[in-house]
């Protein structure tokens, strides 16, 4: 060999071993010194833990009845495999979901610490899109079918107000503050409780996740099964609501309301509310807000449901307040009782119509009534009375006795958030907002449940409770007992009274021997004077501050039953529903005679009505 090809053999040989030498060093430095970076990255794209949903906490109602469980259901989720994820395969997924392009990627961004885990894209998916993607798994990398337990309210739209829905979403304010205490956290795209019961319970009702490592091949499809832990499920919660009474609540207002809007053609009608509570406890025993809606259905039916003018997501027996009308002459009776302008004994003259400090006030159709006891008004409702009543006593007790009777504040119910506090008609009130003073002839309207005051059903009912076991305000309460997934029992709920209201047992007799006339023959609610149970009552007829006198009145009614033995306290109200004798109590006769199981044998006799009362 001449020494040129020598030379070239030399230099080749050289080459060579450079080359061998750096894939050595590579190797060795990718085997050696970086093994333990690429070993985790070999396993992840390997091995999966995926994540498996614990069942949340089923609701059911006094006696027992399953009213909230879950269901298996398909749940589409993107993974990423570590290559990012595909932009062709959430296009496709784009079209077999229905879903923007843009809300896929949102979810993506919202959920990106799950790098590596599943983000569910949407849940409960029907079959025939769980064959479709089947069908193209292998063109969908990084797409995975889950089967996750599916919300399932068992009764539609039973009690949704209280029940309440799941959704998607950050919480703020006091909702989150109130997780917080209670040492609870979620991530953003969990779903969480969003209203009702579901929110304020969630942190018992959620549940602690568990996960199963997997290994996953190319596509991301799991081929094998490692370690498992179990999730552990929520705690499930028992209601003080009977389901059957509740069920009936809302059938006898959504009776109320249909009959208003086709019979009476009244445009103004479509909203009713009752509360029903154990005065004895403050057990809330049902709740009812008309119009409703289906918690299964929620997601589909939102956008028609905010659009009605009827407002069908707001609870109207707590976050809504109206005028009570005559159901609330019982303050006064007790205020004026009380701070002693009135006996029990004396009469007030009525004649119908009278005028005092510039304005002319009336009885119903200006009917009147002569000399009457204190007794007798309540029964009759008589306006003119209480106009007295009101004019001796002054704007300021009357706001002070409204105070004690828990009317211008929260009841104190803690299960449901939303409670409003109402109005207290005062000086305070009237300066505060349109800085005006007050005048007289606004106390008289206060006095029959008029002018600013207006307040919650569930305020009626606690007051109406109060009246009846003597002046102990109990906080209502919906969750009797709490348990836990071994069926141990971990919270137990107890009657908590609030507030003791300080009246002379004679004063509360007289208002009560008031009320039990009110159901009898010649009272506003004799429709009740049949039933063979005691019943103590109070009809409302409120007219809308403000609104013209066309438009019907509100309808309202407050009772309690047994007089003998209280058993429960109860409010109704039929939202521009004509008088309280003609609307409100009917259905009140309906959940009454379901509560103590009556059979309706026969139309009751029109009683007369002329103490029924109405605000001109």
């Amino acid at each position: 060999m001449d020494k040129k090809m020598l030379k070239r053999t030399r230099f080749f040989i050289s080459i060579v071993m450079i080359i061998f030498i750096i894939l050595s060093s590579r190797l060795a430095y990718l085997q050696i010194i970086q093994y333990d970076y690429y070993w985790v990255r070999a396993e992840k794209n390997r091995l999966r833990i995926m994540p498996i949903t614990a069942p949340r906490g089923e609701i059911f109602d006094s006696s027992g009845r399953q009213l909230v469980t879950n269901r298996p259901g398909f749940t589409v989720s993107l993974v990423d495999l570590g290559k990012g994820y595909s932009a062709e395969t959430i296009s496709r997924l784009s079209g077999l979901l229905d879903m923007e392009e843009r809300e896929i990627r949102e979810k993506i961004q919202l959920q990106f610490y799950r790098r590596y885990l599943p983000i569910r894209l949407k849940t409960d998916i029907d079959m025939e899109t769980v064959a479709q993607i089947s069908e193209h798994r292998l063109e969908l990398p990084g797409v995975l079918i889950e089967v996750q337990p599916i919300r399932n309210y068992v009764l539609d739209d039973f009690a949704p107000h209280i029940v309440g829905y799941l959704g998607e979403g950050t919480v703020h304010g006091w909702v989150a503050e109130h997780w917080e205490e209670n040492d609870y956290h979620y991530q953003p795209g969990d779903l969480v409780g969003q209203a009702g019961l579901e929110m304020v319970w969630e942190p018992f009702l959620r549940g602690n996740d568990g996960g199963l490592q997997v290994e996953v091949n190319s596509t991301g499809q799991a081929i094998r099964e490692f370690e498992r832990v179990d999730p552990e499920p929520g705690y499930d919660l028992h209601l003080t609501i009977d389901a059957e009474l509740q069920l009936k609540v809302q059938e006898a207002l959504q009776e109320a309301v249909q009959k208003q809007l086709e019979e009476e053609n009244n445009l103004y009608a479509g909203e009713a509310a009752a509360v029903m509570l154990d005065p004895h406890s403050g057990r809330i025993l049902a709740m009812a807000s008309i119009p409703s809606f289906n918690p299964n259905t929620f997601r589909q039916d939102f956008p028609e449901l905010a659009r009605d003018a009827r407002r069908p997501l707001v609870n109207k027996a707590i976050e809504e307040h109206y005028p009570g009308g005559s159901a609330y002459k019982m303050v006064t009776s007790i205020a004026a009782l009380e701070e002693g302008v009135v006996s029990r004994n004396e009469r007030v003259h009525c004649p119908g119509t009278i005028t005092r400090y510039g304005a002319t006030k009336s009885c119903f159709r200006g009917h009147a009534h002569g000399r009457i006891s204190i007794f007798e008004a309540i029964q009759k409702s008589c306006n003119i009375f209480f106009f007295e009543m009101g004019l001796r006593l002054g704007i300021d007790n009357l706001a002070y006795y409204s105070r004690q009777f828990g009317f211008g504040n929260q009841v104190g119910l803690n299960d449901v958030f939303g409670e409003k506090k109402g109005i207290v008609a005062s000086r305070e009130y009237k300066r505060s907002v349109y800085n005006e003073p007050w005048y007289p002839a606004e106390t008289m309207d206060t006095a029959i449940g008029q002018s600013y005051q207006s307040n919650t059903m569930l305020q009626m009912a606690n007051y109406t409770a109060m009246i009846a076991n003597g002046g102990k305000h109990y906080r209502p309460y919906l969750v009797e007992r709490v348990v836990d997934g071994h069926g141990q029992t971990v919270m137990m709920a107890e009657p908590e009274l609030v507030y003791y209201m300080d009246v002379s047992e004679s004063n509360w007799e007289t208002v009560r021997t008031g009320m039990s006339a009110v159901t009898l023959p010649g009272g506003t609610a004799a429709r009740l004077a049949d039933l063979p149970v005691s019943i103590a009552g109070k009809t409302g007829t409120a007219q809308v501050v403000g609104m013209d006198r066309d438009i019907p009145p509100h309808s309202l009614f407050v009772a309690y039953a047994p007089v003998e033995a209280p058993e429960v306290a109860l409010a109704v109200i039929v939202k521009h529903g004509g008088t309280g004798g003609a609307t409100a109590v009917p259905v009140a006769r309906e959940i009454l005679m379901h509560y103590f199981g009556l059979e309706e044998e026969v139309v009751p006799e029109e009683h007369d009505l002329q103490g029924e009362e109405v605000i001109e």
